[in-house]
């Protein structure tokens, strides 16, 4: 028995590490996102099509997701180097959002010093058309709003990989 519970769990593990993440998300690049609406924690709404023109980054996060605070966190400096690139945190704690967790999680980004808008997908329209079910995702468009980049889970969206991306667009070494 223990072996089996054993095996199981490095089959696991192995099936995680090595499953395509390209399975993790239904948009790919060279295609455009879809545009949609959504309200900042402020009651502000904002249309992604709004943005054409400039590079977009979308950061799907959630408050709880260590990973996701890192992304977040490191985002905020990307952008703080790049004052050109739109960056869009998409929160996925809106069907859950009371008005007190509203406020802790204005205060968590706060805490967190993110400068950027932080959008909420109360029905997770958004989320759903994109197939997102990793956290943190990460979607970088072009200024047509055309996807050069799309993956799932920080491990491999790793911060040289984004950076890099975002060189070919604001130039550098990064």
């Amino acid at each position: 028995m223990r072996k089996t519970v054993i095996f199981l769990g490095v089959l696991i593990l192995f099936l995680n590490f090595t499953a395509p993440r390209a399975l993790s998300l239904c948009v790919q690049a060279g295609n455009p996102f879809p545009d949609f609406v959504l309200k900042t924690t402020e009651g502000k709404e904002v249309r992604l099509s709004d943005y054409r023109g400039k590079v977009v980054f979308l950061a799907f996060f959630a408050s709880w997701c260590p990973r996701c605070r890192e992304e977040l966190t490191f985002l905020n400096r990307i952008k703080k180097e790049n004052p050109d690139l739109v960056v869009l945190a998409i929160n996925q704690e809106g069907q859950n959002l009371t008005a007190s967790r509203l406020e802790t999680l204005k205060q968590n980004l706060d805490d967190w010093g993110i400068e950027f808008p932080v959008l909420l997908d109360m029905d997770l329209k958004v989320w759903d058309e994109a197939c997102i079910n990793a956290l943190p995702t990460s979607v970088i468009l072009d200024r047509e709003g055309k996807i050069v980049f799309a993956e799932p889970n920080y491990y491999w969206a790793s911060e040289e990989k984004i950076a890099s991306i975002l060189a070919r667009f604001f130039g550098g070494e990064k």
